[in-house]
């Protein structure tokens, strides 16, 4: 189960996470995410376990039948990223970037920059070109100190890092951003298409509607409804 909050509670969170002394977590999830987390147990886990877990399209609300306008509008939008940004650009919050390879870390840099040239990104580590893989990143952001560290990593080894080096860090935030969220149009908000992303998202749909369908079949006598209000946000059974 996912829980989706407006942009607007996302923020309110966002600003606790940054002071209250502990490490917390973002996970901008896609369809290719979840698909990857129905057939890995552990993935689905670590996935649960986000503090925030970030729709990056309206189509993963839709699969837990409580998709609006507003959260369309907002998803489609980018409104959550450009506000976090935008957060941490105004209290000039220090940055720590993570990527696969040399050039995808470019790649997330100059997108990020696209979005707010002011971040203060005071240093960055390639997974694939570090000795000593994930204990020394994890030494060198103990070492610097920064308040965020965002990451451009494929699942499940995203979530894996996460779950691996949370209690070792000394950061506020730990943010898994992925390609589809910063790919985006002259305003920010995101761009869509591409036969593969269509593909994908058809892919998705058939396997929510399976799913959706072997759980009603499953709970005949129990309450179909597969979504509720709780704690100013909306739990996702998918």
């Amino acid at each position: 189960m996912l829980r989706d909050y407006s942009v607007r509670e996302a923020m309110r969170r966002i600003s606790t996470y940054l002071n209250n002394g502990s490490c917390n977590t973002v996970d901008f999830i896609t369809h290719d995410t979840l698909l990857r987390a129905s057939t890995d147990e552990d993935m689905k886990r670590d996935i649960e376990s986000m503090d925030i877990a970030v729709a990056t399209s309206n189509d993963i609300l839709q699969a837990g039948s409580f998709s609006s306008r507003s959260r369309e509008k907002e998803i489609n939008s980018n409104l959550f990223l450009k506000g976090m940004l935008r957060k941490f650009v105004k209290e000039k919050r220090s940055i720590f970037l993570i990527s696969e390879t040399d050039a995808r870390l470019q790649g997330f840099k100059s997108a990020l920059c696209t979005f707010y040239d002011g971040l203060n990104i005071i240093s960055s580590a390639v997974r694939e070109e570090t000795v000593g893989g994930d204990d020394t990143i994890v030494n060198e952001i103990n070492g610097c100190m920064p308040d965020i560290v965002l990451m451009n990593l494929e699942s499940p080894d995203a979530e894996t890092f996460i779950r691996d080096n949370k209690m070792k860090l000394g950061s506020q935030l730990i943010i898994e951003l992925r390609d589809v969220s910063l790919r985006i149009n002259g305003d920010g908000a995101v761009k869509r298409g591409g036969i593969g992303e269509m593909l994908l998202r058809k892919f998705f749909k058939n396997a929510a509607d399976n799913y959706e369908k072997t759980a009603e079949a499953e709970n005949q006598d129990e309450n179909p409804a597969t979504s509720m209000e709780e704690d100013n946000g909306k739990i996702v059974d998918i």
